[in-house]
């Protein structure tokens, strides 16, 4: 156990240059009332009407109004999506890389010194630890993940969603972390909060070549059962799931979710940059 929250430390500072995107004193990304200018935002009736810019309104034609970055801190939760399918991985399970993705994102957000609350969710809380600025709980989270047994367990997004709606009244940034074969709602949560989604998947998942007979277990919940692979069958799977993405990065678009998909044999660090500098 110990060495593997070494292992997990030594990467994380092996990787301190993505953060130059987040490090720091900073202007957060969240719409606020400070004096630092962002950019103009068609008006809509929701909008504070002290915010419109009259000059450029009579210009276009159009009510627009200014958007500025709010100068306090960012309050982020990282929301770790539990479930047996995680297990699984060709090259290494998802569960691993998304261990890695959130020990960086913790990191990251430590070393911003913002406010990080952490939850590990399946049906049910299975570990939540509230606000703080303090690197050292950290520990205590990469702790709790390393002993996270997740084989047996299904994920509820829609509990999950409810369950965020009634703890965090403040407006936050989330990053959620899973592999998302379930689909999400999330469009009340994201109508008061910003939300990062890394789509943790293993190529073999999206793209089988097995052909024959053999015997499946179904890691959330431990049901095993046989599987004949043919061309057919294979072709179905491949639909299905590639249909589920497309609607699932279609609804991420429509609520100005940003998403990036995460493979288990992925540099992480690139895509998660890319990621986080959309902000």
């Amino acid at each position: 156990m110990q060495k593997e929250i070494a292992q997990i430390k030594f990467n994380i500072k092996s990787y301190k240059r993505l953060y130059g995107l987040l490090a720091g004193e900073h202007k957060s990304f969240l719409s606020g009332n400070g004096l630092d200018f962002r950019e103009l935002k068609e008006y809509s009736t929701n909008d504070d009407i002290r915010r419109m810019n009259w000059k450029v309104t009579a210009k276009r034609g159009e009510p627009c109004i200014n958007l500025f970055n709010e100068d306090k801190k960012l309050n982020i939760v990282l929301v770790y999506l539990v479930s047996g399918g995680i297990y699984f991985g060709s090259v290494r399970s998802k569960k691993e890389v998304m261990d890695e993705i959130f020990a960086n994102l913790s990191y990251a957000a430590f070393l911003k010194k913002d406010s990080v609350s952490t939850l590990f969710f399946s049906t049910k809380e299975e570990y939540y630890r509230g606000v703080s600025t303090n690197k050292s709980v950290m520990l205590r989270d990469f702790v709790q993940l390393k002993t996270l047994e997740v084989l047996g367990k299904e994920i509820d997004l829609k509990l999950l969603e409810e369950y965020l709606l009634h703890r965090v009244k403040r407006k936050s940034l989330f990053f959620f972390v899973g592999d998302f074969l379930e689909m999400p709602d999330f469009r009340v949560l994201s109508a008061k909060h910003e939300i990062y989604c890394a789509v943790v998947r293993d190529r073999y998942e999206e793209d089988i070549s097995y052909f024959g007979n053999c015997s499946i277990v179904d890691a959330n919940t431990k049901a095993s059962s046989k599987f004949y692979g043919n061309h057919s069958v294979i072709k179905e799977y491949q639909k299905l799931i590639e249909s589920h993405d497309r609607v699932l990065f279609d609804r991420f678009r429509k609520l100005k979710i940003k998403a990036k998909k995460v493979y288990t044999n992925d540099n992480i660090i690139p895509i998660l940059a890319s990621l986080v500098k959309d902000r």
